[in-house]
C-alpha cells in the first residue's frame, strides 16, 4: 500500500523495489500477483536487472512456482553474482526440478562463481529431491573442503532430510548420534519429515516429543505428531495432540495453494 503512494510521487530506488518483492514473496496469498506488477513496473521503466533486483524477483517467481519466468529472468540478470545462482538454484530445487538444479550448479563453477552456505542448501536439497544420498554427502564434503564453508545446524538438517526422504532412517539417526552438537530443531525437524514421509510412528513420536521441548509453541510439531499418531491408527492420541495444541492457544498455519 505505501508503495503505491510513492510511486505517485517518489521514484522508487532499487532497494525500495527490493523491499516491496521480498514482501510479495514471502505473502501467503496474492504474493505473486503483486510482484508481477512490480516487475511490470521495473520493465517499464527499463531498470537493469542488478544481481540484487534480480536476485529479488528470482526469489518471488520461486517461491511462487512459476519457474518459466524465473529461468528468463536469469537470464537477464547483469553481472550474475553468487546471490542470483542462489536463488535460482533454489527455484528449481524447490519446485520439483532437481536434476536442473544440480545442472546449474555445475555451470556455477565453470563460470567460476564461488559457491556459499546458501548454495549448499540449495544443493542438498535438489540431492534430497531426487534421493542422491552418495551424491549429496559428497558435494557436501567437498564443497565444504573447497571452499572452506562451516557447516551450520542447518546444513547437517538438509543431510538429515537427505538421507531419511531415502527411507534411511536408522541412517539418519546414526548420524544424527555422531554430531558434535546436540540435535536442535533443524536437525530434528528433518528426521521427523522423514518419519512422516515413510510412515515410522515409533520413531516419529519419539522425534515429535523432543521437538515440543525444543519449540512448545510451533504447530509443525503438534500436527506432525497427531498425523503419525493417526497413521498407527491411534485415533483417540491424534486427537488429543490436538486438543493440546488448541489448549495452548496454537493456531495451525492455513495452507494455500500457489496457484490461487
Amino acid at each position: 500500500m505505501l508503495f503505491r503512494e510513492m510511486v505517485v510521487v517518489v521514484t522508487p530506488n532499487e532497494a525500495t523495489l527490493v523491499s516491496v518483492l521480498s514482501s510479495c514473496a514471502n505473502l501467503d496469498r496474492g504474493g505473486v500477483h503483486l510482484g508481477k506488477q512490480i516487475h511490470s513496473y521495473v520493465m517499464r521503466r527499463e531498470i537493469i536487472l542488478t544481481a540484487t533486483l534480480g536476485t529479488a524477483l528470482l526469489d518471488m517467481y520461486g517461491k511462487g512456482g512459476d519457474l518459466e519466468t524465473a529461468l528468463i529472468i536469469f537470464d537477464q540478470v547483469y553481472d550474475k553474482k553468487v546471490c542470483a545462482w542462489n536463488a535460482m538454484i533454489s527455484a528449481l530445487a524447490s519446485n520439483g526440478r532437481p536434476e536442473k538444479a544440480l545442472e546449474m550448479f555445475e555451470m556455477m563453477k565453470v563460470r567460476n562463481v564461488d559457491p556459499n552456505g546458501i548454495t549448499l542448501l540449495a544443493v542438498l536439497t535438489a540431492c534430497a529431491r531426487s534421493k542422491l544420498v552418495e551424491l549429496g554427502v559428497k558435494l557436501f564434503s567437498s564443497i565444504c573442503g573447497e571452499y572452506k564453508i562451516t557447516p551450520t545446524s542447518e546444513h547437517y538438517g538438509c543431510l538429515v532430510d537427505l538421507i531419511g526422504r531415502a527411507g534411511l532412517l536408522v541412517d539418519a539417526v546414526k548420524f544424527i548420534k555422531s554430531l558434535p552438537f546436540e540435535a536442535d530443531a533443524s536437525v530434528l525437524g528433518a528426521l521427523l519429515g522423514a518419519c512422516k514421509i515413510h510412515e515410522d510412528a515409533e520413531l516419529g513420536n519419539k522425534v515429535g516429543k523432543q521437538l515440543i521441548g525444543l519449540q512448545p509453541e510451533y504447530c509443525g510439531q503438534y500436527v506432525a505428531l497427531s498425523t503419525l499418531k493417526a497413521l498407527g491408527n491411534n485415533w483417540a492420541e491424534a486427537e488429543e495432540m490436538r486438543k493440546v495444541m488448541v489448549e495452548a492457544g496454537i493456531r495451525k498455519i492455513p495452507a494455500y495453494s500457489v496457484l490461487s
